[in-house]
């Protein structure tokens, strides 16, 4: 199964760092800062971290989270590498339909 298939494809968009005073600054497209609500005041929190593709910084809005689409992917391999214990698939019976959810 692609990755694209399973969540929307990002935006991307190339910048280049800045300097701003003794600080370092990013210029964000407009279009992107509205696809995530966000506007100039707006607080941010910044993560930096290290994934598969290697060293990543994530900003992100601060107060409630919107999207998962931008977390760096793993893979189910990666998730389960170290997993150890037994799984046996097995159905689970819910009782009887009732509502809107019966299927004739």
């Amino acid at each position: 199964m692609k990755d694209a298939a399973v969540r929307p494809r990002p935006m991307e968009a190339d910048t280049s760092l800045s300097s701003w005073g003794t600080s370092r600054a990013v210029r964000i497209p407009k279009k992107m800062c509205d696809k995530a609500g966000i506007g100039v005041g707006s607080r941010l929190t910044m993560t930096s971290g290290t994934d598969r593709d290697g060293e990543y910084i994530l900003i992100r809005p601060t107060g409630m989270h919107r999207s998962y689409g931008d977390a760096p992917f793993v893979s189910i391999d990666e998730l389960f590498a170290n997993h150890t214990g037994a799984y046996q698939p097995a159905e689970f019976d819910w009782g009887e339909d009732v509502g809107a959810e019966v299927i004739p």
